[in-house]
């Protein structure tokens, strides 16, 4: 067993440590946990590459005519049923007595939860039982990705923060990578084994951090929670907390930015050059998923290197918004697939130096750690947000001049807007330099 519980800490914890303080509430981890930790984001990643080409291909041999509109009603539908969901199991993973810990309940129960959407999806018959699939799938990996958040705050340490940033994110978007290659590699499989090869994969690599973490342990029952505090599971008072207000709203933007690109590529595809055969779509997505990591992948880790050393979030997180916004432009200014490609390898440098410092930046701006899992979860808000509000937005901007949803161009513009208000917003942090 990877896990030796007999050791493991107990909470309540302390109050948010000073600026120059280096602790954390959890104890040292195995070297096991910090590969399950990373194996986790890549999970996390598969997830979101599989759901980016798994879905939207199904939708489009059932309807091609109405795919943008049915793929915008399951994202908007998943992303209304996380965004209620993830916030409550980071308030209740901090109030936890089990004897699983804090964390390690949510992460099984998240991985499971996800399996049977996966189930679902593989053997749909219908939009609407695709729908209850998807939703599933998404309910679970919040729950994973409210945990592996809230891990920066339990047991990453400050001096390392932007460098594990940038080693999870590098993880999470090979595993994005991974999950297009692969779930285009078995598209011809048909569908269930579409969704149940990478989405079992995923939920594997998954459960290695329930086994690996030694978890924090409440030996004290919380306040009872009334419905003040039920409330609160969804609300930080940005005046009372003003750079923690500041950092998710360039985060909310950020995210949106970037969904509005990643949710909607393989139609994009389609529709800007024409294409029809679901093995070339799939192939010139792979290729710009491939563009993307690898520029990602440099960015990242250049940046989070910076930024440990430095100490300065900020700067990082501008030059990655800005750069994000011109790949976007680049890539819509022209036509031709190799300038597309080129715009989504700038948008991938972009996104590569943001979530260098992003998680740290975040982790850093939280008012306590006693209530991390809480206010990690009205973190998690800003990147769940986005999954109801830009489906919304890309069904109405993309019938702009086209009945069936096909102008993408509109799209990315307002891609591009989001990220220049991301820019912003993290200027107006004051607190973490």
């Amino acid at each position: 067993m990877m896990s030796t519980h007999a050791a493991d800490p107990v909470i309540p914890l302390p109050s948010a440590p000073s600026p120059g303080d280096d602790a954390v509430p959890g104890e040292r981890q195995t070297w096991w946990f910090w590969i399950a930790f990373v194996l986790t984001w890549l999970a996390t990643g598969i997830a979101q590459g599989v759901a980016g080409v798994a879905v939207p291909q199904l939708l489009k041999e059932w309807d091609p005519d109405q795919a943008t509109g049915n793929l915008s009603f399951v994202l908007t539908a998943g992303g209304a049923a996380i965004l209620v969901t993830t916030p409550i199991f980071g308030r209740l993973s901090d109030r936890s007595l089990s004897r699983l810990g804090i964390r390690r309940p949510w992460i099984a129960a998240g991985v499971l939860i996800a399996a049977i959407g996966y189930l679902l999806q593989a053997f749909a018959p219908s939009l609407l039982v695709l729908g209850a699939g998807v939703v599933l799938v998404l309910i679970g990996w919040g729950a994973v990705s409210m945990t592996i958040h809230t891990l920066f705050a339990d047991q990453i340490r400050r001096r390392i923060r932007a460098i594990m940033s940038a080693v999870t994110g590098a993880a999470s978007t090979i595993g994005i990578f991974g999950g297009v290659a692969l779930a285009g590699a078995v598209a011809g499989t048909g569908q269930v084994g579409m969704f149940l090869i990478p989405g079992g994969i995923a939920v594997v690599l998954a459960l290695t951090l329930f086994f690996a973490l030694r978890d924090l342990h409440r030996t004290v029952p919380a306040p009872p929670l009334d419905w003040r505090g039920v409330i609160e599971t969804f609300w930080l008072s940005p005046r009372r907390h003003p750079d923690f207000a500041w950092a998710w709203i360039c985060r909310f933007f950020m995210t949106a930015s970037i969904v509005s690109v990643t949710s909607y590529l393989y139609l994009t595809i389609s529709s800007r050059f024409g294409i029809d055969d679901p093995a070339q779509i799939a192939g010139v997505q792979t290729q710009a998923t491939a563009a993307f990591t690898i520029m990602n992948l440099v960015l990242a880790f250049i940046f989070g290197v910076i930024s440990d050393r430095t100490g300065r979030r900020k700067p990082t997180v501008v030059i990655g918004a800005l750069t994000s916004a011109v790949g976007l432009v680049v890539a819509v200014a022209v036509g031709d697939v190799a300038f597309f490609l080129i715009g989504i390898a700038i948008v991938g440098a972009g996104q590569g130096a943001y979530i260098a410092a992003d998680v740290a930046l975040m982790t850093e701006c939280l008012p306590s750690t006693e209530d991390a899992g809480k206010d990690l979860g009205i973190v998690a808000l800003a990147y769940l947000l986005p999954g109801i509000l830009v489906p919304v937005f890309a069904f109405f901007v993309t019938r702009i001049g086209s009945p069936t949803g096909e102008n993408f161009v509109a799209l990315y513009a307002g891609a591009v807007v989001m990220a220049l208000f991301a820019a912003f917003a993290v200027t107006r942090v004051k607190a973490v330099r």
